[in-house]
Formats: C-alpha cells, structure tokens, sequence
C-alpha cells in the first residue's frame, strides 16, 4: 500500500476505485460548496493532488535534449528556479504543459497534469535515441499541495532546507530519509498564485508521508484537492488536460505572462508560430478570469461563454466554487468586444475579475530579478 495515501486516509480522504484521494467533497460535484466552506477559507493547508503526475527525464543529455522541444530556457532550470514550460505542434499548438523541476545535475522532473505524461514521453520517445536520456512516467512520485506562507515555511523546515525565494516559482531540492529506504530526492516549487501563497512538494511516496506527518504537527490542515482548483483560477493558471491538447496557442493561455516562454532561446517545435503570434500581435483571444455575483451551478468545461443575443464568444476551460458557492472560472474569450457583457449558455451572468498578473511577456530571464 502507498504509505503516503494510508496516511491521508488517517487523516479523513476516502480512497477512491480510481486511487483519488478526496476529503469532504459532495458526492455531485456540480453543486454548490457546502460542507468544504471551511477548506476554501482556510489558509496553511495540504492537499493530495491527484490531478498531477511526473515524467522523469534522466541522463547527461537531458537539458539538451528538452532545450530543442520545449517553450523554456533549460539552462534557468538549475534546481532554485521551476519555470512553466509548454510543448508545441509544429502550428504553435500545447501539445503538454509542465511545470521543469531539477532535482540532481542529471535528473529532471516534469509535473504534468495527470493524463498527459505517457502522451509526452511517447512524442518524445522519438527523438530520445539521439541522445543520452530516459523518459519515464514515475509510478513512485506523488505530487502535494501546500498553501499558505505558514505551510510553506513549515515544510521548508521539516526538509532542513533554506526558505523558498520570494518569486512566484522558486524551488529547493534535497535529499530527504524515510525510516526504511535510502534518502531519496524531493524538491519544493512554488507556482503562480493568486492572494495565497503555494507550493508544490513532490517527492517518493514514503518521504512524503513522513513529511506530511511533519507539516500536520505544525498546524498544516488537510484540504481537498477541489480547492487547488480554485486557487489555480485565482492565479490565472490553466493546465492543458489530456481533453484540450492541440487547442491552444500558448499566448492564448496567457502563458508569456506567467514566463513560459523564452523569446531569446534558439528554436524549439513550433517556435515559428509562438514567436509570429507575438511579434505581429495576432493573438485574438486569451484566457480571462470570470466570476458571478450569486450562487450558480458548476458548468461544465467546453460550456459557451455568450454575449446578450446567444452569440458564442468563447468556452470555459475550468470552474470552481467559492466559499458563497458563487463561479470563479477560466475561459479563452474573444477580444474582440472587450467591454460587452457576458452570461453562460443557461443565461447565469458573468463579470470579469481581474488577473493577478498584467498580460504582457515576462521573460523567465528576468525571474530572479
């Protein structure tokens, strides 16, 4: 048994048929917040997040290999510093999105949303034999989610590591020893965040159960993984699902603004289309972040996002409840009409929220500074 999921189930979570851990969640996802009020007000919590997984790139060749298929700068990736990065079609399309880790001058971790892995690594696989690499989607890898300061601080202290950086994605790798095995490597990355800090901690199944036993003695409380949901479209961060790939040019996901982009690298798949959408300005529509004033159902994602005569202007790609069971909810629209107004397929209407971060290019260079 994976000790990490003994121990949340200890903690509350119910083990799914499909191995998902969920805590206090309603049994129709589509209604309101309930019960989990009290997880989405809460800060300095940790949460299982079953919606992640990680491709293991291994091998002297690793940096260069990803430096000619990847949207980001490999050289950035230097074990302080976990930029996004995107993997494109030759038109410009997100092929996979990932978050790059370093955890040892040789080995690099891709946190993925779950399901776009073993598509990436079998793209890959293709062009691996040239060069002196691995790929692999590791079965031994679990992926945690902390928010708050509190928590990241907390686990920061119970790996005997320095505080993370104050930038939106700065990491820390160690060496960190379970009771029974070797020390193995787990790293803490922060990501994009709306007015809550978060990290993720990615590491073996049984260092990381010793490390959330560690973080629930200080205080850290146990969340669900809907909540992460949330904070994702509190920080304007879409993930591109098994569900969305070959839909998206990565400005259309704001993606040069969260630095996943690197315009002064050499060539990489699709970097023609990116660079073109960016220097001519072609991109016409991106993701915007939407709320509703009242209570609503969840709608589902692909639903319409309309203007007042039923005219589609663009579809949602991620929703959430709040505290209110109020929407919050990450859509690509048009920009065309920018101030009109806007409602869901069944009328509910929407309001624009503001992004915590301008849409304009954020060199990953420039990240440190």
């Amino acid at each position: 048994m994976n000790p990490l999921k003994t121990l949340m189930q200890d903690h509350g979570y119910q083990l799914g048929e499909d191995g998902r851990l969920t805590l206090g969640e309603p049994a129709d996802a589509s209604m309101p917040l309930a019960d989990m009020t009290k997880n989405v007000r809460t800060e300095n919590v940790l949460a299982p997040l079953n919606n992640f997984e990680v491709l293991e790139v291994c091998g002297k060749d690793g940096e260069r290999f990803l430096q000619g298929q990847t949207s980001q700068q490999l050289s950035l990736v230097d074990g302080e510093l976990a930029p996004l990065t995107t993997f494109c079609t030759p038109k410009g399309r997100i092929l996979a999105m990932a978050q790059l880790l370093r955890v040892s001058e040789e080995r690099l971790w891709l946190v993925m949303p779950a399901g776009t892995a073993e598509p990436l690594r079998a793209h890959l696989a293709k062009f691996a034999p040239f060069y002196k690499v691995t790929l692999e989607v590791s079965s031994e890898l679990s992926v945690l989610g902390l928010l708050g300061e509190q928590s990241l601080a907390a686990c920061a202290d119970a790996l005997a590591a320095p505080a993370l950086a104050e930038h939106d994605l700065a990491m820390r790798s160690v060496l960190q020893s379970s009771e029974d095995e070797e020390p193995q490597a787990c790293a803490l990355a922060r990501q994009p965040s709306g007015n809550t800090p978060r990290a993720i901690l990615v590491g073996p199944h049984a260092a990381l159960a010793d490390l959330a036993t560690a973080l629930f003695a200080r205080d850290v409380v146990a969340s669900g993984d809907t909540r992460w949901g949330l904070e994702d479209i509190r920080a304007g961060l879409q993930w591109v699902t098994s569900a969305q790939t070959d839909s998206w040019l990565p400005q259309m996901l704001n993606l040069e603004a969260l630095a996943a982009i690197s315009f002064k690298k050499g060539c990489y798949t699709g970097q023609e289309v990116v660079a073109r959408a960016h220097f001519r300005g072609q991109v016409k529509k991106r993701l915007q972040r939407l709320t509703t004033a009242q209570p609503a159902d969840l709608p589902a994602v692909g639903s319409k996002v309309t203007n007042p005569d039923g005219k589609s202007l663009g579809e949602v790609l991620q929703a959430a409840h709040d505290e209110q069971g109020r929407l919050e909810l990450l859509a690509v629209i048009s920009l065309r009409d920018e101030e009109i107004a806007l409602a869901l397929e069944d009328g509910t209407q929407l309001e624009r929220s503001a992004l915590p971060y301008a849409v304009e290019r954020r060199d990953p260079e420039q990240l440190k500074g």
